[in-house]
């Protein structure tokens, strides 16, 4: 959890996370719950990098090699009916 809170920082993560402050924060001071949630859940978004904004899709990468598929050679057979 460390990692995800300490790397990867970039504009679109930066902003989701300061929106979700400032969506929070509004919506504590009106008693706003809907926009409280949308807060929450932006500043959710931005601080553990989730969803599927710009630079921010939470894919795992994967960092094994990954193999071909060998198939060799296809046969075909002929069926009457």
């Amino acid at each position: 959890m460390k990692k995800v809170l300490t790397t990867d920082w970039h504009a679109s993560r930066i902003f989701r996370t300061v929106m979700g402050i400032a969506a929070l924060i509004y919506g504590i001071l009106n008693h706003d719950n809907l926009m409280s949630l949308a807060g929450g859940f932006l500043l959710f978004m931005g601080i553990t990098n989730t969803g599927c904004g710009a630079n921010g899709c939470s894919v795992p990468t994967s960092q094994t090699k990954h193999q071909k598929n060998s198939i060799g050679e296809t046969t075909f057979e002929e069926m009457k009916s």
